[in-house]
């Protein structure tokens, strides 16, 4: 998951001295990594790499709690200048309010909060509030829209908007979907819903939002709205993730539902939110705020099976104090009961679940890179190897010095092979391929001209069905060229089996642009050793004779039946083509004896009599 945070934003919750190449260095060490430092114009911006688990940083409040709990490890001083989640809510909340009836499903919702303000002015934004979302990658649509947008990312709480008066009989129902329901998103995309999808239905029976994700085209609000309702929830994370991927629509309201927010979250953020509708809109809220709390919230307490200093030096192999990990776990908003008792910060209870969790937390603020390291002592084992990573990279060193190209092609495909994906990101990739040769078909036909001829090879994994499962991955090697000699091709592909110390019978095909040779590498990598033997040279030479044949349709069938004419034919490889004659140069050998032309006489007559 990836945040962008302008300098300026952050610092107007973190009061420090130190510099953003400093805050950049001490967080990427410590806490969220920090994979950038760019500057536009005058602002520095962070580019903020946070893993999954960590959802309380995914905003600009988050990462500032980071960094007064980190800085100061690096000399730094840090507090924080104003905290949203401390200051007491001021609001007047009624299960129940007269603009507004709810029916919920409790498993589905868990937190549902909603304020009518009224006498909205919707517009143009100020220049503050647009700078601040292009900085951030967002594009400023109007007040409203940019209001939703900045309170996201500012506290790290997904927003939305209705027009109010498009909510017939200010009506809202929170129920899952049926199959087979259709709603037309914000972003004006038609959806057909699987079924078991949260969504809000109004009192005309129509769906208005598809929850957790993006709301509906018929509620949105436009030039001509005057009362919004503002709508902070929090919603059962499995359904919001199912229904994302099922229908290819990800969003960043999804992506943070998904991984479960605490609820707490959500009257700080619509607080907020009404203070932006009153300075930015000119809209009044009413006076009371529906809010429905449908799971028991309270502090979450890890007990410890032994004193804190003890499980946390044991397992980190240090020596810290009782009060240097009190201070540490403070810094993080953990309330230090005792040595065996740790309160949970509402904003942590999502990932901080077991003792292990505090380790974790007391190690990366004192440092990986300060914790004690020691050489493994005794012998290395030996390595195992892995065939299949030995093989692969002996048959791309051998092709490459044979004068092929590796090359790369998607594994997605835009023609049914059987396996049909169930959220395709497109209509161009909407299948897993079963055969690399369409692939590399394409990738000829798009490069011909360009160069001469084109040789080319690619080792990859195809998928074939498997009933009930998900399908068998299965490593495959195409050698593919626009030099139609089979025989060349084949000699290529026996020289493999050579170095694989494995017999390959390759099944070539012929295409109008080129030939190709798909095979399945796993049983030849189980077979193989790797072992050559020795063949002896002949003590009698071959005779080498250019002969024309007539060019009788497919050509790798016309080269197999004229090695059926004689055993003696040992190698066919084609010199010219035109139209539908071939010169081909053809060898014949004899182990046993010296051939002379009266020996190949015969076979010469019954070439002519094949060509005719």
């Amino acid at each position: 998951m990836q945040i962008l945070i302008p300098d300026s934003w952050l610092r107007e919750y973190l009061d420090t001295e130190a510099t953003p190449k400093q805050i950049q260095h001490a967080l990427s060490l410590c806490g969220p990594s920090v994979e950038r430092l760019h500057k536009k114009g005058d602002e520095y911006i962070y580019d903020i790499e946070v893993t999954t688990n960590r959802v309380d940083m995914m905003s600009v409040v988050g990462i500032a709690f980071e960094c007064v709990a980190i800085l100061p490890q690096f000399g730094h001083k840090a507090r924080l200048k104003k905290d949203p989640y401390l200051e007491k809510v001021k609001l007047v909340t009624s299960k129940k309010v007269d603009y507004l009836t709810v029916t919920l499903d409790k498993s589905l919702c868990y937190r549902f909060s909603t304020a009518l303000i009224k006498n909205v002015k919707v517009g143009k934004s100020l220049e503050w509030l647009v700078t601040r979302l292009e900085l951030v990658g967002m594009r400023s649509l109007n007040n409203v829209v940019d209001i939703s947008n900045y309170l996201m990312h500012e506290l790290g709480q997904p927003v939305h908007t209705f027009d109010y008066d498009k909510i017939i009989d200010h009506k809202m129902i929170v129920r899952e979907s049926r199959k087979g329901e259709k709603l037309i998103t914000l972003d004006n995309k038609s959806h057909t819903l699987p079924g078991g999808d949260i969504v809000i239905e109004d009192g005309s029976g129509k769906l208005i939002d598809l929850c957790g994700i993006m709301g509906g085209l018929n509620s949105a609000v436009d030039d001509q709205t005057s009362n919004v309702l503002l709508f902070v929830q929090t919603y059962e994370p499995s359904h919001i993730r199912k229904t994302s991927m099922s229908l290819s629509h990800r969003t960043s309201a999804a992506e943070l539902f998904e991984k479960n927010l605490p609820t707490e979250n959500v009257l700080p953020t619509l607080e907020s939110g009404m203070k932006l509708f009153d300075q930015l809109t000119g809209g009044h809220a009413d006076k009371t705020v529906l809010d429905i709390l449908n799971i028991s919230e309270g502090p979450t307490v890890l007990k410890l099976s032994s004193p804190l200093t003890e499980f946390v030096n044991k397992r980190l192999g240090i020596n810290l104090s009782f009060s240097e990990i009190s201070k540490i776990l403070k810094s993080l908003e953990f309330v230090v009961k005792s040595e065996q008792i740790i309160e949970i910060p509402w904003v942590r209870k999502i990932d901080v679940t077991i003792p292990e969790d505090l380790v974790e937390e007391v190690a990366r603020i004192y440092g990986y890179h300060n914790l004690p390291t020691q050489l493994m002592s005794g012998y290395l084992p030996a390595p195992t190897g892995d065939k299949t990573f030995y093989w692969e990279a002996k048959i791309k060193s051998a092709l490459s010095h044979w004068g092929f190209t590796e090359t790369y092609t998607y594994s997605l495909v835009d023609k049914d092979s059987g396996l049909k994906l169930k959220n395709p990101l497109s209509s161009e990739w909407e299948y897993l391929r079963t055969t690399l040769t369409p692939s590399h078909l394409k990738t000829i036909s798009e490069n011909l001209g360009r160069v001469g001829d084109l040789h080319l090879f690619e080792i990859a994994n195809v998928y074939l069905p498997k009933k009930d499962n998900l399908p068998h991955e299965e490593l495959h090697l195409i050698l593919s060229t626009t030099n139609l000699d089979v025989s060349r091709l084949k000699g290529y592909i026996e020289s493999l089996g050579l170095e694989m110390g494995v017999a390959i019978s390759p099944q070539i095909q012929n295409h109008t642009i080129a030939i190709t040779c798909e095979i399945n590498l796993e049983p030849l990598i189980t077979k193989a050793s790797g072992v050559k033997t020795f063949t002896p040279i002949s003590k009698f030479s071959p005779i080498i004779e250019d002969v024309n044949v007539v060019y009788t349709g497919n050509y790798a069938a016309t080269v197999e039946k004229i090695k059926k004419v004689s055993p003696l034919i040992k190698n066919i490889e084609l010199i010219d083509k035109y139209e539908n004659k071939l010169t081909l140069r053809i060898i014949y050998h004899d182990d046993t004896k010296q051939l002379s032309s009266s020996d190949i006489a015969p076979i010469r007559t019954r070439l002519t009599l094949l060509s005719g």
